[in-house]
């Protein structure tokens, strides 16, 4: 006879991870899936002491796991100045304003302010608010940072400093820094920056679990581990969160490629890699990705184009790739040997031409190997998009830049921007799909994106009303709507598809497996396609415990 169950989930409908099924309930005993089918079949497991959860028709789908997130920094940024709430330029500020005036650290810093509002942000803006200590913002992207005159001085970044590789110091019209630092530029105040120390990161990696299970997030992937952009290695903080089992969510993590790095070191880097790798295994900490920028992003002109940038026409700059080809051949090949999965970032369509190159000449070298993923896709020409499936390469999609942006449209133009984000060129091609937020580059509600990948149109504002449509037809993104995945596609992207990937776990609703669940407010596959964004995430079941329900 089956012992009673510790919990059962009823009265919804089984997304198992890979398609909608007939069940309604699942079943859960100590950490383990024990049944899945009808209310009734499953309701003969119910004893004196089980719990039973009513799912009100809502959707019971495997736990998302974000492939693609900075959890622990994400948790520091929103225990420190967090400005992803603004939605106005007065917002922004009176938030900066606020921070002054609460926080009394020699350093302001925080991020998350958008490059709409602040195309061209300044110090003196900057200056006005807190005129007497350094100040030091992250763009939403994490690819740029606003300063004011403080953290210049104490930079000595100023009109004599020359301009580094892959980065710019903005310059006004009488040759003075703006305060406006793009990639390897928003380096040279980061690094005078004091970082995070490990009890803040320890304290900011619970804080985004928290709000990740909010989210209905019982995994992901962290995408560096090692010091960045003057932020400190957050392996530490995983480190002891294992230990003290306050990590309770499956994670993995990618070992750090620093930009730069020349083809003579690569050997050294492996080594050290697999050193790596063996001790964070020991410690409970999966290790076996290696993560690369191969470009930087079309807002700072950093992503490597085929074609120069739209305001380039005279001088034809095109961006600059992180490192030189011979040297991303060698390590994608070094390390594809030595079993690491490349976790690479690219942005432009010349990265992702090198990117993929550089995987078919490790798979002609050494076979079939891991499962190397490229993140973002922004710009991915026809041919290059239907090469992801035969070279056995994951698309790592974040769904939320899939919607048109404007201020890239400027920088790239239309056509090209409308030629981005081709999930369905790349699926039809073969290719596996996982998907993650970027958090904090992006918001990290899965719904959101799921949303824009099945409708190529951005959800309107809380608040604002939703596009008027006509006989169930959605509003058009020209001629972007027809690289949209079907729903089934995007939510088994964004929870077996990123489990399989990230976790090496099958991440379906099967009896066996782990209980890592999550049930939504309702059943996105009776809505109509507008309105998946208004679903919200109802209970999160991490390893059989409830740890998260409105």
């Amino acid at each position: 006879m089956t012992a009673p169950a510790d919990l059962l989930i009823v009265n919804g409908r089984v997304f198992d991870g890979r398609v909608r099924t007939a069940s309604t309930a699942v079943a859960v005993v100590a950490d383990r899936i024990v049944r899945v089918g009808s209310d009734a079949h499953v309701l003969e497991l119910r004893g004196t002491t089980t719990r039973v959860i009513d799912a009100g028709a809502g959707v019971i789908h495997p736990g998302f796991v974000d492939a693609h997130v900075h959890a622990a920094f994400a948790g520091v940024e929103r225990l420190s100045l967090d400005l992803t709430p603004a939605s106005t330029v007065e917002q922004t500020l009176d938030l900066i304003r606020d921070g002054a005036e609460q926080g009394n650290a020699v350093w302001l810093t925080g991020g998350g302010w958008s490059h709409e509002l602040f195309p061209m942000p300044t110090r003196q803006q900057l200056d006005e608010i807190v005129p007497d200590r350094p100040v030091a913002l992250s763009d939403a992207g994490h690819h740029t940072l606003w300063v004011n005159s403080k953290a210049l001085e104490l930079a000595g970044v100023d009109r004599d400093t020359p301009q580094p590789h892959n980065g710019r110091i903005h310059l006004d019209e009488r040759g003075e820094p703006t305060g406006y630092l793009n990639e390897t530029a928003a380096e040279l105040v980061g690094r005078v920056i004091p970082p995070a120390t490990e009890d803040e990161i320890h304290a900011g990696l619970l804080n985004a679990q928290s709000h990740l299970w909010s989210l209905g997030v019982t995994g992901w992937h962290e995408a560096i581990l090692g010091e960045y952009n003057g932020k400190a290695d957050c392996t530490p903080a995983y480190l002891r969160a294992i230990a003290d089992g306050s990590l309770r969510s499956r994670t993995s993590g990618a070992l750090w490629i620093a930009p730069g790095l020349r083809e003579a070191d690569v050997p050294a880097l492996v080594d050290r890699f697999i050193a790596l790798r063996e001790r964070n295994a020991a410690a409970g900490l999966v290790t076996t990705t290696a993560k690369a920028m191969i470009d930087g992003v079309p807002h700072g002109e950093t992503a490597a184009l085929l074609e120069p940038y739209c305001n380039h026409g005279d001088d034809g700059f095109s961006g600059e790739l992180h490192f030189d080809e011979p040297t991303i051949r060698a390590f994608v090949a070094a390390l594809d040997a030595a079993g690491f999965a490349l976790h690479l970032h690219v942005m432009g369509d010349r990265g992702i031409r090198v990117a993929l190159d550089a995987i078919e000449a490790a798979r002609a070298a050494d076979g079939p190997g891991p499962r190397h993923h490229i993140a973002h896709l922004s710009m991915v020409q026809p041919e290059d998009a239907r090469r992801f499936g035969p070279l056995g390469v994951t698309a790592n999609i974040q769904g939320l830049w899939a919607a048109p942006d404007p201020f890239v449209v400027d920088l790239i133009g239309e056509e090209r921007m409308q030629r981005g984000y081709p999930f369905r060129t790349i699926a039809d091609g073969g290719a596996d799909l996982a998907m993650g937020s970027d958090w904090p580059v992006s918001p990290p509600n899965p719904w959101l994106a799921i949303h824009v990948v099945v409708n190529r149109w951005a959800p309107p504002p809380p608040g604002a009303p939703r596009p008027v449509v006509a006989d169930g037809a959605e509003p058009p993104n020209l001629d972007a709507a027809h690289q949209a995945l079907t729903l089934e596609q995007a939510l088994g992207a964004y929870t077996s598809g990123s489990s399989e990937l990230v976790l090496g776990r099958s991440g379906r609703i099967r009896v066996g497996e782990r209980a890592d669940l999550a049930v939504a407010t309702g059943d996105p596959f009776e809505l109509p396609a507008a309105e998946i964004a208004s679903l919200a995430t109802a209970v999160t079941v991490v390893a059989g415990e409830v740890v998260h329900e409105t």
